[in-house]
């Protein structure tokens, strides 16, 4: 057995624990690591909304431009949002299943290996938000298309669309959830990372949605808590966004790691490898 648990079972306690255990020892990096990457993806996002909006104003984009205008508002508000987190969670993954081979890869270490895998991250995370994309708005236009009336029987038509819609993306996001460390220490192409995710995943999907919902619940409090904390003590300003971001970036930090933890533990159950056989990975 390791410093971080026993791998030979995969339940909701001993993956949260193991996650646990992973994020408190090496704290101020993983942490960091978070930290750097929401205020680097809220800084790129902010600075291409300030710059769309300079130049829908010089060139009047929207209206000579709709598609191009339409794209880049799709891009900088769907997307963007999650490339930046996906390039660091490649530098986790990478660190995290050194850590776990009783190891440790510092951050620079982890950038340097995950570097070339940047691309593929980054395609995989485009691809993935836009079937996610596409599977919340076709459903939401088929409802506001059809000729639904608003009775007893059209409610209830309404209410299975959504809910089937709600299984559905739950699903896919679950069975894509481990990409990031495929793509970095399989290297997989961006399909081939989101496959090979979909393959580990499952028969353990159940308990994937289980540890998440649990995280979404504590991500939820601590959101809440550091809001009401901000409005009484900060008010509206940049402390108060820092304060946010800083209280924010704790549970996110967990949350981050939780996916190098799962694919390796889903590897140890699934094909029964050892810390030495993956080892042999990253020679």
């Amino acid at each position: 057995m390791s410093d971080f648990g026993d791998f030979s079972e995969f339940t909701v306690g001993s993956v949260m624990g193991r996650t646990w255990k992973v994020m408190w020892s090496k704290p101020f990096a993983f942490f960091g690591n978070t930290l750097l990457s929401l205020i680097l993806s809220i800084v790129l996002v902010e600075a291409l909304r300030e710059a769309g909006v300079v130049l829908d104003a010089s060139y009047n984009i929207p209206v000579r431009a709709p598609a191009l205008s339409l794209g880049g508002y799709m891009f900088v508000e769907f997307i963007l949002p999650f490339l930046v987190p996906a390039i660091f969670q490649g530098i986790l993954s990478y660190a995290i299943f050194m850590l776990l081979l009783n190891g440790w890869a510092s951050i620079g270490e982890a950038f340097k290996r995950s570097a070339g895998r940047v691309l593929s991250l980054i395609l995989a995370t485009i691809v993935m938000t836009l079937a996610l994309r596409l599977l919340f708005y076709v459903p939401g236009f088929i409802i506001i298309e059809l000729p639904i009336r608003m009775d007893v029987g059209g409610i209830i038509a309404v209410s299975l669309i959504i809910g089937f819609v709600f299984v559905v993306i739950t699903i896919t996001i679950i069975k894509w959830s481990v990409f990031a460390p495929a793509c970095v220490i399989e290297r997989t192409g961006p399909i081939a990372s989101l496959g090979r995710s979909s393959e580990l995943t499952k028969g353990y999907r159940g308990k994937i949605f289980g540890i998440s919902f649990l995280m979404g619940i504590v991500i939820f409090i601590f959101s809440a808590v550091s809001q009401f904390i901000t409005n009484k003590i900060f008010g509206v300003g940049i402390l108060g966004n820092i304060f946010s971001a800083v209280v924010g970036a704790i549970p996110l930090t967990y949350f981050n790691i939780l996916p190098a933890v799962i694919y390796y533990s889903l590897r140890v159950v699934k094909e029964n490898l050892t810390p030495d056989s993956l080892a042999d990975i990253f020679d």
